[in-house]
């Protein structure tokens, strides 16, 4: 689905709409303003079209969801102030009172049914949020501010489910994505609310004045997507930016030298990681080395060759020159500082010579010829990185193309296939999402971000039961085992969590988030 760009205008209070879905009201100056700049393109109001770290932080700012995370991953109230498991197939959910939207219309259990209605629906998602909301089968209201899930099978993530799907209002639950793209239903409980946006281009915020939670500091939040590096540091040079955030590794140093500005910096829930075709009897992009007879079958199917490809990999230098140290190697999904990650694993050393005798070992010992496809404008050094990756690969006797792309084009056809190997980045807030969602047969809710078709029956009957185990102590050895299962098949390669580096002025802090988020909730004047 294309999403057109538009304007919109809201007021203080919400006008009627016209017939062109905009709200007119001119953009008063305020006191208070906040005005950064993001690599984050935010291409959607829909809080439930596209579950994607950009859209996500965005829309954080203007609704908000039944639990949320704090900067350590651990649950805490949002709309909700309570929740338990009363039996295996049964949670129930205490409201939060005195709850309005931005229109004034006051929040109940109504609209948490409605929204889990519409979660479903909303058609062409390019990335849907029935995740997180596939299990529930049954919401029964108990009262205004109590709410009973019942779910078809025991699932013990459902709590961490609903904190990534935000609630709108029930008014709103046949609205279509450019009903909020116009601005019509995009009315949330959140701190902000919208004034202006323009599709990948800016969001204007007005702080909500009906907000439940504490009191925002910025009056008025402008976000700019820029995203040109250059174009980011000259902002906040010139004092057009308050903030910024993916600093360029070789900008970092005079930042952190200039005494007008704050660097902050966080490891991020979030790895970079390779996707191989493993399931293709012929990879489009494998073949023999150029004047060498053909290759028997697709090499990626062998775990030896998987391995042997991780193995040829140098991941501390990676992240000491190319990223400037902004980052740290990794063994699994999610660095290992957090909950629920295997203590077992840990980053191997490159080691050139085991991996050319697991190309010998698997009939490969001449190598054969590969294309590694990545981004060029998604995330810092990504064309660097896959060209050292690239390197690496050639020392183990393999003819490596590095081909970076647009994300626009990349993501396309990595969904539909096109690629043998490919770079990319995923980030969660629970340690068990990497196995449903990256590694898992694609079907049933599962595998959704799993763009080569990867498939291991044993590696999902382990994350399936760690789905249904009520018992925490259980489950966490259960996706332990899945994470173990998963790095020890090669079903990715992790090569590294990045840091998320960001800078304000001295005025302000920056407090980072584990997410890849980048917004006026993280940023506060100094005290």
């Amino acid at each position: 689905m294309m999403i057109v760009s538009r304007r919109l205008f809201m007021g203080g209070t919400f006008a009627a709409l016209t017939t062109g879905g905009m709200v007119s009201r001119g953009l008063a100056q305020t006191a208070a303003q906040l005005r950064i700049g993001t690599k984050l393109e935010l291409n959607t109001l829909d809080p439930h079209f596209f579950n994607g770290f950009p859209q996500g932080s965005s829309h954080s700012t203007i609704f908000d969801a039944l639990l949320s995370y704090d900067e350590q991953l651990r649950l805490q109230p949002g709309l909700a102030t309570a929740w338990r498991s009363v039996d295996n197939l049964t949670w129930e959910f205490d409201l939060r009172q005195n709850v309005k939207f931005h229109d004034g219309s006051p929040f109940t259990a109504d609209d948490v049914i409605a929204t889990l209605e519409r979660v479903p629906k909303v058609p062409n998602s390019p990335n849907p949020f029935t995740f997180f909301t596939r299990a529930i089968v049954s919401s029964e209201k108990l009262g205004d501010h109590r709410i009973r899930f019942r779910t078809d099978a025991p699932t013990p993530s459902l709590p961490n489910d609903l904190a990534r799907v935000f609630i709108i209002s029930k008014k709103f639950v046949a609205a279509s994505t450019a009903d909020f793209n116009s601005g019509a239903a995009a009315i949330g409980t959140g701190p902000y609310k919208v004034v202006e946006w323009v599709n990948s281009q800016h969001l204007v915020l007005d702080r909500n004045p009906l907000y439940w939670g504490p009191a925002q500091p910025w009056a008025r939040v402008t976000e700019r997507v820029i995203k040109s590096d250059a174009g980011r540091i000259a902002g906040l040079l010139s004092g057009d930016l308050d903030a910024i955030d993916e600093i360029p590794t070789i900008d970092l140093p005079r930042i952190r030298e200039d005494k007008r500005f704050t660097v902050s910096s966080g490891t991020a829930a979030t790895v970079q990681y390779i996707a191989m075709d493993a399931v293709r009897d012929e990879s489009p992009f494998v073949s023999a080395k150029d004047g060498q007879p053909p290759l028997k079958g697709n090499p990626l199917k062998d775990r030896r060759v998987r391995r042997a490809l991780s193995l040829a990999i140098n991941r501390q230098l990676i992240v000491d020159r190319i990223l400037d140290k902004s980052g740290v190697p990794a063994s699994q999904f999610l660095p290992s500082r957090f909950e629920g990650t295997s203590p077992k694993l840990k980053v191997e050393a490159a080691d050139l010579e085991r991996a050319k005798a697991l190309l010998k070992e698997a009939g490969y010992e001449n190598g054969f010829k590969i294309t590694l496809h990545a981004t060029n404008d998604r995330y810092p050094k990504d064309k660097d990185i896959a060209q050292a990756v690239g390197q690496a690969w050639t020392r183990i006797g393999l003819q490596v193309n590095v081909e970076a792309l647009p994300g626009t084009v990349f993501f396309s056809q990595a969904s539909k296939q096109e690629y043998s190997a490919f770079m990319a980045q995923y980030g969660s807030e629970d340690a068990s999402i990497g196995p449903r969602v990256l590694v898992h047969t694609p079907g049933g809710g599962y595998g959704t971000a799993n763009r080569t078709k990867f498939s291991d029956p044993a590696i999902d009957a382990v994350v399936e039961k760690a789905q249904t185990e009520m018992d925490p102590a259980k489950r966490k050895q259960l996706v332990q085992q899945a994470i173990e299962m998963s790095m020890e098949a090669q079903a990715i390669i992790p090569v590294f969590h990045p840091n998320a580096e960001m800078a304000c002025k001295r005025e302000m802090v920056i407090t980072p988030r584990p997410e890849r988020r980048f917004n006026a909730l993280m940023l506060k004047p100094k005290a």
